[in-house]
């Protein structure tokens, strides 16, 4: 299946219906910038947009998948051509997801590795890191950003987006990617008020301290790696909404 001269199929139905293609997004409830990739060989629709594809381009979807009108003599044999490589596209789309996956995970292990060095580096030695690490204020910046998702309604679907993004699926229908972007980027956001709120316990604390010099160091402490681990989180539910984007 040529991606590139289906795309260019697609753009040409388009025009002969002289449709844009935020038009054409509009129709099938995603955005232009999807379209887009459709028509330059940079993506293909998911399936479960195949068919209001075909409908909304007055095409079928052999042709569709051929990238061409067909004539009957051969529209049979493309029909079995294009089953054939639709589900080689898929299986080798599985393969490189999962590939990509190891890849980054062993990328992100490197990352944090580096990161431990760098820290024990910077804070003298081995025993010196403990100071790079706070778990109460760790587990209080989680549990604020919980307790957001929890009274928002949206507790159960932010790990299910969660899975959605690791897995990246190929199948997902474009629905379901919309509201798992949406739960993600809800999520970005709770994690920012989360850290910000958490930065503020550790300044009440400071107020409360503040005729103890001694205590001053270690209530701005708090308060900056708050934001450091609120930046770590948004970092990365950032990187999984990208991921999940096409």
């Amino acid at each position: 299946m040529d991606q590139e001269l289906t795309g260019k199929f697609i753009a040409q139905l388009r025009k002969e219906k002289n449709l844009t293609q935020k038009e054409l997004a509009d129709k099938l409830g995603i955005s232009d910038k999807t379209v887009s990739k459709w028509e330059t060989g940079n993506g293909m629709p998911d399936v479960s947009l195949l068919q209001p594809l075909c409908e909304e381009l007055s095409v079928n979807l052999n042709e569709l998948l051929s990238g061409e009108r067909l004539s009957e003599e051969s529209y049979n044999g493309k029909a079995e051509e294009n089953m054939m490589n639709l589900a080689k596209d898929v299986q080798e789309g599985r393969e490189n997801k999962k590939k990509a996956g190891v890849i980054g995970l062993i990328c992100g292990i490197l990352v944090f590795l580096l990161f431990i060095e760098f820290a024990i580096i910077s804070a003298g030695g081995i025993g010196g890191i403990y100071g790079f690490i706070d778990f109460p204020t760790l587990i209080i910046l989680i549990g604020i950003l919980l307790g957001i998702e929890l009274i928002a309604g949206r507790i159960k679907r932010i790990f299910k987006s969660l899975g959605a993004a690791i897995k990246n699926t190929d199948l997902l229908g474009e629905e379901m990617r919309k509201e798992h972007l949406q739960d993600l980027s809800f999520a970005i956001k709770a994690a920012v008020i989360a850290s910000l709120f958490t930065a503020l316990i550790g300044f009440i604390n400071l107020l409360y301290n503040i005729i103890d010099p001694a205590a001053i160091g270690p209530c701005f402490a708090v308060m900056s790696i708050s934001f450091f681990y609120g930046l770590g989180i948004v970092a990365f539910l950032f990187a999984l909404r990208e991921r999940l984007k096409k």
